[in-house]
């Protein structure tokens, strides 16, 4: 319907409100009950066509909005904080825990083909989402918003309220989620991964840096049948200090238009699921290496020769060359090969493919099918190769590459996933609803003797 039809619409019903209003003008008797029930359904009515008539306007106003590529809903991350006091807190179920088979595909590294592989996943189920229909409310409260579920969804929301100002999303939502960013992550599907439910955790940090043969100052000491004394194990007792890991508050916004997420054939809760997955995935890679330690996780490459991995020199003030690679595959203590990978950028890998012997041939061979480029292996000096595109470019006194066993960096997960949804002008006016997804998480080098950071140096 057009707008001078709505209106025409109002300018009617104005005028059968107003002729009631009349035949009671002057009169000293209230107005009777029928004629103030017809009015009121009357004003009602008014009340309606001018929603709709500002919904045409909104419409009118946008028309290109939806059509122009540039405008498209995108999810946004970006925002990370430290977390408020109790923000989020959840009441923990010492027996909620879960665990699920994640699939993750790979490219296999010596025929080049894809690999599916599985890992376990554990995680933790607030007690507030086991709440019999929650499901249900929290998708209701997605289309419709708090004030128009229904009031049995309303109760069973309430029982998930996060004290940001969102919803926990329910079980299934946060599964699906977990599988999602497992495709795509790059540090947290190799990383040390732990759950917590206080916003900030201490972690064991071992002072042992006498040698790479061991993992700390812990030894045996062989005593024989009788001791020499009652302290002679003690001698070899570590050094012990802690890693103070706090929980920082990640938020990713997106905008949904309306007409979408008011068609009930429309997966709303799939849809969200997979843009923040997207979301989180690239940003946590992000914080995971390069953070700052401040209002987000602390990276890797942020503490390279202090608390987090020692630093091996590539051998030139601008580039990579072959022995420095080699001496950093080489400065991991064996006892890690066994996972150990090397994490870089595409470019960062195209600069050490291009990397010639003097007789011109690649000293990171290619096989000799279809004109000696053929499906080559992903492996350097044979360890597995992953490309992420977070990690710096090469440069003078930049960290281009990391090797080494990723379970020395601590990735700590709190407990519950909210999601708010906003109707503010900002959205409202362009006919689209804004979901706003707070996650928190943090992260630490634990243990910096897995790892070894290549740095672009003499």
């Amino acid at each position: 319907m057009e707008l001078k039809d709505i209106n025409a619409q109002i300018d009617k019903l104005m005028a059968d409100a107003t002729a009631i209003e009349k035949r009671w003008e002057g009169k000293a008797d209230p107005m009777t009950k029928e004629d103030q029930d017809n009015l009121s359904a009357i004003l009602g009515k008014v009340d309606e066509w001018q929603s709709q008539a500002d919904l045409v306007k909104r419409k009118q106003k946008n028309a290109s909005f939806m059509d122009d590529p540039q405008a498209k809903p995108v999810a946004t991350s970006g925002h990370w904080r430290n977390s408020a006091p109790g923000e989020g807190d959840t009441d923990i179920d010492p027996l909620a825990w879960r665990s699920i088979k994640s699939q993750v595909v790979q490219v296999d590294p010596i025929f080049g083909v894809p690999v599916v592989t599985e890992r376990e996943v554990r995680y933790h189920v607030p007690l507030a989402v086991q709440v019999k229909g929650y499901n249900h409310a929290f998708e209701s409260y997605l289309r419709k918003g708090v004030n128009d579920v229904g009031p049995q969804d309303r109760k069973t929301l309430t029982e998930g309220v996060d004290s940001a100002g969102g919803f926990l999303v329910p079980e299934d939502y946060q599964v699906e989620l977990i599988k999602k960013i497992a495709t795509m992550a790059t540090i947290r599907n190799r990383a040390r991964v732990a759950t917590t439910g206080r916003d900030l955790a201490k972690w064991p940090k071992v002072n042992y840096t006498t040698d790479d043969k061991y993992t700390s100052g812990v030894r045996l000491t062989w005593t024989g049948e009788a001791p020499s004394s009652s302290t002679a194990h003690r001698v070899t007792d570590p050094q012990f200090g802690l890693y103070s890991i706090p929980v920082h508050t990640a938020m990713a916004s997106f905008p949904m238009s309306n007409d979408l997420i008011e068609d009930s054939a429309f997966d709303i809760l799939g849809i969200s699921s997979d843009l923040l997955a997207e979301a989180f995935t690239l940003d946590e890679n992000n914080a995971f290496i390069n953070g700052s330690g401040v209002g987000r996780p602390m990276g890797m490459l942020t503490q390279v020769d202090g608390d987090g991995p020692a630093s091996v020199v590539s051998g030139s003030g601008s580039t990579l060359t072959a022995d420095g690679i080699i001496d950093l595959i080489y400065a991991l203590p064996a006892q890690y090969e066994a996972n150990a990978v090397t994490i870089m950028s595409k470019a960062t890998e195209k600069v050490i493919r291009k990397l010639k012997d003097s007789q011109n041939n690649y000293l990171w061979p290619v096989w000799p099918q279809v004109g000696n480029f053929g499906v080559s292996p992903r492996e350097l000096l044979g360890y597995p190769v992953f490309r992420d595109e977070f990690m710096p470019a090469i440069a003078s006194n930049a960290y281009p590459v990391i090797h080494g066993d990723l379970r020395g960096y601590l990735v700590l997960d709190r407990v519950g996933l909210s999601i708010q949804r906003l109707t503010d002008s900002a959205y409202a006016e362009l006919n689209l609803t804004g979901l706003l997804a707070r996650k928190r998480v943090g992260g630490q080098t634990i243990e910096p003797w897995r790892l070894k950071a290549h740095k672009i140096s003499t």
